[in-house]
């Protein structure tokens, strides 16, 4: 609980605590206000039907929301069996439009008295009075029947007359009459806070006196007041409003009937949900109310007799446990409860304690053994984990943290006893700071230790006494390692003190022109086989543009030689001619993305493949010249010629293959296959898997070029061309 620090005039806001305990105070002030109405005055609702008889010993005949009398049990009907029965027959009665007449019959053959109701309709039997019903001793059944069937006339003709139209309408019109005046005086205790805050604060602020130091209690007790005051004003408005309502009436003994049943039991013992509720009510004021005492008693008491710190909390925290624990039994003995009742509820903790919640019950226990062996304390410089700050505050469960980034950070105090702490501020404050320096290969060992100590001596927080040191450490790959221990008092500046010195000891050692080296590395490449597998790899490019320009002419443009003969005989082997490389080719194939066609043939949509016919059992992979020349025509509406032309384009390009060495491309039954399935293919994937790929591009070896000669199988056609 945490009251307002300073005396500014601004201070007449509702403080943190204030507005966190409204709520809670509002809800505690409602249920004892809430059970002090409906216990304290008359019963004044029809009571509740319940299915399960309750055992009590009287129970109440209510009529329209109004209590009447009380009855007891009789032989097998327990007190609220026979109230139900007689509750269900006056609600029937209170609906009946003429006015009630209750008579009293004996029967003489049994003796029993019944109260009977005169009606259009005929006889209802409404009531049987017993000598368990007589209200004094010696009062005869007839005396006692007389009286109750006068009292239940009255009863009736009220309740009649409350749900007549004309009462609603008077009562609805007091309600608001009332509810004005319920919300005039909450404005007015809202104004009255205000000011009556805004003065007290002005008050203390400008008035020295024995009451100053009690300001902040003075000032909270105050403003809870107030809000009991609202609290109390609402409650009463809505007891009110209900009261003039039958059915709202009704409605709200209902909750109270519900509420005070007795149906919880603890042990031989029986319990009313109410009970149990304002136990947990008073049990959470308990707690505030504690936990004010002892803040009271650390601020008012403990600090004014200059008690340690340390020990301001074991006491503050040991008298908040203890007037828990006492205000716990004096609540359960004014309630009626046995705490010997609540052996079952206690083991049903104790067991969830022990599997549910035992990671806080462990940071419960952790807490009360820092608190008692004090390993940390408010305002120490710690370190746990990567966490490094001041703590602010050890609680019972978690310890406060505020880190050099003025971050606070929440730790549960379990991890201060199973993980390594460093705590600066535990004992003597002085500690040892190690400041790593490296400096080159070559440098003067006595200089080096001279401009070191010469920069870690002038800081201001490094104490003379003990002695700064400089230890040389090792010889590293690069340089020289020192480390440099100094001491210092104020350990919370260590990562200041470490970069300061960093600063003046490099500008120290630029001064002695001392180097810092950096590290360095030479790297040494020795491949004696280098030359051999340059020459490899262009043997193999020079011999795959050879096999690459193997491949035969898609087409047979007309002969540019006109001098060249032809020989009669077509039997003769084709003839080497050289043709102009620029001879014109058609429109549609200068422009054709050939891989795309090719990548379509290959689609879901194109050729069907088919195995070889020698090899039934292979995969298929083939397909003929005809179903080529089909498909190109239906799906690229080329004409017979064109499919021909574009299929021997294909082939001379190479993505596709033909079964047959030295075969053109024609529609027949000759098969084909796509390059990456035909025999070349293969082959090359296995003989050299890791063989780069070499773009039809010039290949230059010094100053010569390599010329190759593409032949074709028309004599008459001769294609030269340079790589």
């Amino acid at each position: 609980m945490r009251f307002p620090q300073n005396h500014s005039p601004q201070d007449h806001r509702v403080t943190p605590l204030v507005r966190r305990c409204k709520y809670w105070v509002l809800l505690c002030l409602s249920l004892v206000v809430f059970t002090w109405g409906n216990l304290t005055l008359p019963a004044q609702s029809q009571t509740v039907e319940v299915d399960e008889p309750i055992d009590r010993s009287t129970a109440e005949v209510v009529v329209n929301g109004r209590r009447v009398f009380d009855v007891r049990g009789v032989a097998d009907f327990t007190p609220l069996e026979r109230a139900n029965s007689i509750n269900k027959r006056l609600r029937e009665e209170v609906q009946k439009p003429e006015p009630p007449n209750i008579e009293v019959v004996v029967d003489e053959e049994t003796g029993l008295v019944y109260l009977q109701s005169q009606g259009e309709d005929g006889e209802d039997l409404i009531a049987t009075v017993t000598q368990v019903d007589l209200s004094r001793p010696g009062y005869r059944l007839e005396q006692q029947a007389e009286d109750w069937a006068n009292e239940l006339e009255a009863a009736i003709r009220r309740g009649q007359l409350e749900r007549r139209p004309n009462y609603l309408r008077r009562a609805l019109l007091y309600s608001l009459m009332v509810l004005g005046i319920a919300m005039t005086i909450h404005l007015f205790l809202r104004t009255f806070g205000r000011i009556s805050s805004r003065f007290l604060t002005q008050w203390f602020t400008t008035t020295t006196g024995p009451f100053t130091v009690w300001e902040r209690p003075i000032t909270f007790f105050w403003r809870l007041g107030l809000i009991s005051l609202k609290g109390g004003l609402w409650l009463t408005f809505a007891i009110y409003i209900t009261d003039l309502f039958p059915e709202l009436r009704r409605w709200r003994h209902t909750i109270a009937t519900l509420l005070t049943a007795e149906s919880i039991t603890l042990g031989d013992n029986q319990y009313s949900a109410l009970r149990m509720v304002l136990l947990l009510a008073l049990t959470i004021g308990l707690w505030f109310a504690a936990r004010l005492i002892s803040r009271l008693f650390r601020t008012y008491i403990l600090r004014r007799a200059q008690v340690e710190a340390r020990l301001q909390d074991i006491l503050s925290a040991l008298v908040q446990y203890v007037l828990l624990f006492l205000g716990i039994i004096v609540l359960l003995q004014l309630l009626g409860i046995d705490a010997s009742s609540l052996t079952i509820l206690a083991s049903l903790l104790g067991l969830g304690i022990g599997f549910g919640v035992q990671n806080i019950t462990n940071n419960f226990i952790s807490g009360f053994i820092i608190t008692l062996e004090r390993p940390i304390q408010v305002g120490d410089f710690i370190k746990i984990g990567d966490l490094v700050g001041i703590v602010k505050q050890v609680g019972a469960r978690s310890t406060e943290i505020n880190t050099l980034d003025k971050v606070t950070i929440i730790v549960p105090n379990s991890r201060f006893l199973e993980s390594e702490v460093i705590n600066w501020s535990h004992g003597d404050s002085i500690s040892r700071l190690r400041v790593p320096v490296s400096v080159a290969y070559g440098s003067n060992i006595s200089q080096v230790k001279t401009a070191l100590l010469e920069a870690v001596k002038r800081h201001p927080e490094v104490l003379l006494r003990p002695e700064p040191e400089v230890w040389f450490q090792s010889f590293g790959d690069s340089a020289l390692n020192f480390d440099i221990m100094v001491w210092t008092g104020e350990p919370r500046k260590q990562f200041r003190v470490k970069s300061d010195l960093n600063y003046a000891i490099e500008a120290s050692l630029r001064h002695y022109d001392i180097e810092v080296p950096f590290p360095q590395q030479d790297l040494h490449l020795r491949s004696p086989q280098l030359d051999d597998i340059l020459e490899l790899l262009k043997q193999q490019s020079i011999g795959i543009s050879d096999g690459y320009r193997s491949i035969p002419s898609p087409y047979i443009p007309p002969a540019t030689d006109t001098t060249a003969e032809v020989p009669e005989d077509p039997i003769e082997p084709p003839v080497e001619q050289t043709v102009d490389p620029k001879s014109p080719l058609p429109d549609f194939l200068v422009n054709l993305d050939l891989e795309a066609l090719a990548d379509a043939l290959q689609g879901p949509q194109g050729i069907t493949l088919q195995p070889h016919p020698e090899e039934p059992d292979s995969d298929p992979t083939y397909f003929t010249g005809t179903a080529a020349v089909e498909w190109l025509e239906q799906k690229r509406d080329y004409t017979h010629e064109g499919a021909t032309l574009v299929g021997k384009w294909l082939l001379h390009k190479g993505l596709i293959a033909t079964t047959i060495e030295g075969q053109d491309f024609e529609a027949s039954q000759a098969l084909y296959q796509f390059y990456q399935d035909s025999p070349a293919a293969l082959e090359k994937d296995i003989e050299s898997p890791s063989d780069p790929v070499i773009s039809n591009q010039d290949i230059t070896e010094g100053d010569t070029e390599i010329k190759t000669e593409i032949v074709v199988p028309n004599p008459n056609y001769r294609q030269d061309t340079t790589h």
